[in-house]
């Protein structure tokens, strides 16, 4: 048996790493504001569709080149947007 074989003393005084014990704290719902704000005008339905000024009304005109870019963009990552 040689020197290297030999164990290790103990230290007593030493105690493995415990992490400290966390308690589960749920979220709960707080109360309701007193004042809420406006809810944005919709129009009523139809049943023939929406006219486009009812569709840039809700959707707030959008520009057309970010629709481009994004199928650009889609097209140069490989990813089908057309299903």
């Amino acid at each position: 048996m040689t020197e290297r074989d030999d164990a290790l003393p103990v230290n007593p005084t030493l105690a493995p790493h415990t992490p400290p014990g966390t308690t589960d704290a749920h979220a709960e719902q707080g109360p309701m504001p007193d004042d809420l704000p406006a809810a944005p005008p919709v129009p009523a339905p139809s049943t023939d569709g929406l006219s486009a000024q009812e569709v840039t009304a809700l959707i707030g005109g959008g520009d057309a080149s970010r629709a481009e870019t994004n199928e650009s963009l889609a097209n140069a990552e490989g990813l089908d947007t057309d299903s």
